[in-house]
């Protein structure tokens, strides 16, 4: 009944596939009646130790890149050494496996109506140095299904989700828009802004905006697949409204990652990404504490078939 209120819309065919002279779109817009299985693999590693402080403190004179009133630097400013480290204190790990499905219900030219359904969820929490399986989490009847609008850059909405929501309905609901809005050349990059999970760290909660860079790798299969690459810098210095006057957070990160879009069914079939971000915290002059160096990395593959 729904999907009769919608116009169909025309889709690519096998001989439509190879690249014109303006090169190739790239859009999200599955049939009506497509079913999209998915399976998302998901690790989050966090850890954290105290540092002699990089950052100057609040009210030493300094500026946000760290210079003097008088224009210099400061002698002993050093930058924190941002990035993955290879030994990681008080490691803490966490995994998430799901399962779920979703059922094309509408689609005109502006968007597609997807019902999504979680359908098996599994996690495991411990430190790095442990082994074990995650285990199957209870699924609440109530928050299951969910219904999700896709525009065709790729960008996802969930519509109206129950309390009980899953976590499925919270991935959809953070995926921007990545695709570009004309037609791209092999090789051609665009810009778009990613938004970072929000996640308690240690007091305080990771987030931020990355600009990140995408490209247009190759397209193989006779132009059917699309693989495209991205990678982006997050660079933040400020307070953190969580943590005492006068504390400082300088975070800095990186996402780089891969994903193809299956351009015969209008859908991006696989995505993997990796995100580094690491965070110093330099308590106020109230505090006694030395400053924080905290490690986040989230690692993320996304299968549909």
């Amino acid at each position: 009944m729904l999907a009769g209120l919608f116009v169909a819309t025309p889709q690519l065919s096998a001989q439509s596939l190879r690249p014109g002279p303006d090169g190739v779109t790239l859009i999200v817009r599955p049939r009506v009646g497509d079913l999209l299985r998915l399976q998302m693999e998901q690790t989050i590693e966090m850890s954290g130790r105290r540092t002699q402080s990089s950052v100057p403190p609040v009210g030493s004179g300094t500026g946000i890149d760290g210079r003097r009133a008088g224009g210099t630097l400061p002698p002993a400013s050093k930058s924190p050494d941002y990035g993955p480290r290879r030994a990681r204190a008080s490691l803490r790990v966490t995994k998430l496996v799901m399962y779920a499905h979703s059922l094309v219900e509408a689609s005109d030219l502006t968007s597609t109506t997807l019902l999504a359904t979680t359908d098996s969820m599994a996690m495991w929490a411990g430190t790095a140095a442990e082994q074990a399986r995650p285990e199957m989490l209870p699924l609440p009847a109530d928050g299951r299904q969910v219904r999700v609008r896709v525009t065709p850059d790729g960008a996802m909405r969930v519509s109206d989700p129950p309390p009980g929501a899953m976590e499925l309905g919270a991935t959809l609901a953070s995926m921007p828009a990545l695709l570009p809005e004309h037609a791209v050349q092999v090789g051609e990059r665009w810009v778009r802004d990613i938004v970072l999970p929000s996640l308690p760290v240690s007091g305080y909660r990771a987030d931020g905006v990355v600009r990140t860079r995408f490209r247009l790798d190759s397209l193989t299969q006779g132009g059917r697949s699309a693989w495209i690459s991205m990678e982006g810098e997050l660079r933040r210095d400020g307070a953190a409204r969580e943590l005492p006057a006068g504390t400082r957070v300088v975070t800095a990160g990186t996402v780089r990652g891969t994903m193809v879009l299956d351009r015969l069914r209008a859908w991006i079939v696989d995505a993997r990404t990796v995100i580094d971000v690491q965070s110093e915290v330099t308590p106020g002059p109230a505090e006694a504490a030395q400053p924080m160096l905290l490690d986040l990395r989230i690692v993320q593959r996304i299968r549909i078939r």
